[in-house]
Formats: structure tokens, C-alpha cells, sequence
């Protein structure tokens, strides 16, 4: 577990600044499903889900703009007798169970112009991609790309929820305790998981514009 504590200290100092000096950020918890994809599963969307959780903060640049910074704590199972058709040939059948921490870095682009807690900027559809880094419980740490879409929706001026699904590319092939036997190709040799799941945000420190004094 040590690993784990050194990750939430290192995620809490990076989180600290924006706590003081930004006023254009919102602060947010989510929550939802992990599940994996890989060697026992190689193309089911949303198989063998497990909880999943996390928080994140936000600093909106302008209307079409933001970036975040989120960490996520999800479990990740599989077994091979989930696919019974499946003639293994190359390998015993496996049952696994992992736990992941990851920690990514986003840039979210909004379709139609949004800003946290603008009523009259109420809802957009975006994407967001980046980097991170993911830390297992039993198998290899690891650099992740998440690519995520999504849409969010304000529901006061401070207060704004939503929905999230994104997919983690990972450089490790040992969340399933299963080699890949394709030893030539960088997406097939490597294992993803993905989250999907609601979050909701809060901006404690509104624009300057939002304040009547500046009206």
C-alpha cells in the first residue's frame, strides 16, 4: 500500500495551488464502473464491471477549453470461463483479480460553448484526452492514454453534473496475468481498461464576472 499513499500525497500537492489561486476551476467526485479488456477479453465493452471512484479538478481556460486532473481508484476482474467458446489452445484458462489507482492529465474540448456554473451556458457534449500514470495492485505500474467523452450539464450557478466514458490505453500486458502471444503489434500487445460512470463538480470561488459588485 505504500505506493498508494505516496500517490495520494503527490496528487494533493498538485491539487493544493488551484485550491488558493484559481478562480476559474471546480472541484469534483465521481463515481461508476471499471472493467478490462485484454487476452480473456478481447473486444466485450462493459464486461465484468467493478466499482470504481475518484475525484478531480478542472481549470475552464474559456468556453471550449479545459483542462483536468483526475485520480481514479477501480477494481478489474475476468475469467475465461465467461467465454466458454473460446477454444484455448496456447494456455490454461484464467481467473483474475486487479486493483488500480490512476492519476491522468486531460484536455477537455466542449462542442458547444460551456463554462462551470453559467446559466446561460447550460450543457455541451466533449472530448477529452491526455496522459497518466496507473498503479497496480498485482501486476506492472504503468503510463496510460486515456481518451474519454462525455457530457455535462449546469444545474446552479456553482453546481454542474455529468457523464463520462473513457477508455486506458496501457504499455503493460500483466493486468490479466496472460502474455500476448502477437508479439508486433503496440495496440493488440498491451492490456486497457476502461471507466464509465457521473461525476458531479463544484466551483467554490466564482468569476469575477459572476459577482453582482462587478455587474
Amino acid at each position: 500500500m505504500k505506493k498508494y499513499t505516496l500517490f495520494l500525497v503527490f496528487f494533493f500537492t498538485l491539487l493544493t495551488p488551484g485550491i488558493h489561486a484559481q478562480r476559474q476551476t471546480d472541484y469534483g467526485l465521481l463515481g461508476g464502473v471499471a472493467y478490462y479488456n485484454g487476452e480473456i477479453n478481447p473486444t466485450r465493452q462493459f464486461y465484468s464491471p467493478s466499482p470504481a471512484f475518484g475525484g478531480f479538478f478542472r481549470m475552464n481556460i474559456n468556453k471550449r477549453y479545459a483542462v483536468r486532473i483526475s485520480g481514479v481508484y477501480a477494481g478489474l476482474k475476468g475469467s475465461d470461463n465467461d467465454f466458454p467458446d473460446r477454444n484455448l489452445t496456447d494456455r490454461s484458462p484464467v481467473t483474475f483479480t486487479n486493483t488500480v489507482m490512476d492519476f491522468c492529465s486531460q484536455v477537455e474540448f466542449n462542442f458547444m460553448p460551456y463554462m462551470t456554473g453559467e446559466d446561460r451556458l447550460v450543457n455541451s457534449v466533449y472530448i477529452a484526452g491526455g496522459l497518466g500514470y496507473a498503479l497496480f495492485l498485482g501486476s506492472s505500474n504503468s503510463l496510460i492514454i486515456p481518451f474519454s467523452i462525455g457530457f455535462k450539464i449546469n444545474l446552479t450557478d456553482r453546481l454542474s453534473t455529468g457523464a463520462e466514458w473513457s477508455l486506458r490505453k496501457t504499455f503493460v500486458d500483466d493486468i490479466d496475468d496472460v502474455p500476448n502471444v502477437l508479439d508486433h503489434t503496440l495496440v493488440n500487445n498491451n492490456d486497457w481498461y476502461s471507466f464509465i460512470g457521473l461525476f458531479i463538480s463544484y466551483k467554490f470561488v466564482k468569476f469575477a464576472a459572476d459577482c453582482p459588485v462587478y455587474k
